[in-house]
């Protein structure tokens, strides 16, 4: 009698179990694959970069090749937007067109530039100007004090209005 009970016990215990795990997904919400959506925007987009001062190599950066480096950089959504100027003067624009990169949301543009040493005592800025055809979308500056190196994102949201795709 009790190798009966035994048994009987493993099979409700094991079957219980066995029943449980083989339909316990049955109800479960199935996941679909997401298929990946084009978030680049079209239009001319082109960007202006004013500096408030010339810039200079930095003494103190790490050099480990030897070729020079630029004394500034820009970025668009992490990407490097490249440019045939090897410095900022002071109050001259740098202007890149056509750019490409651009996504629908939130969008950064990254600057960074070194200040000369012979005027660690000033502030220096960098303004960033972006255009969609001939329309500012944005007009930031990005400020630093004391002569260190003026770095920053300026962020901003893009969205693609629906409406100039039409031609009324």
């Amino acid at each position: 009698m009790r190798f009966f009970l035994v048994i009987s016990i493993w099979i409700v215990i094991v079957g219980g179990l066995w029943s449980y795990i083989s339909h316990r997904d049955f109800n479960r919400q199935q996941i679909v694959a997401a298929s990946p959506v084009d978030l680049h925007v079209d239009g001319k987009f082109s960007m202006e970069i004013t500096s408030t001062f010339s810039t200079e190599e930095d003494p103190f950066a790490l050099t480990t090749t030897s070729a020079t480096t630029s004394t500034f950089e820009v970025k668009l959504n992490g990407i490097p937007m490249v440019t045939d100027e090897a410095t900022l003067q002071r109050g001259q624009s740098i202007r890149y067109e056509n750019i490409t990169g651009m996504l629908e949301g939130q969008n950064e543009i990254y600057v960074a530039a070194t200040p000369p040493l012979l005027e660690d005592t000033l502030e220096h800025g960098i303004r960033v100007k972006l255009y969609k055809g001939q329309t500012l979308i944005i007009d930031k500056t990005v400020w630093a004090s004391l002569g260190t190196q003026v770095s920053g994102t300026v962020s901003f949201n893009h969205a693609q209005n629906k409406e100039d795709d039409h031609d009324h």
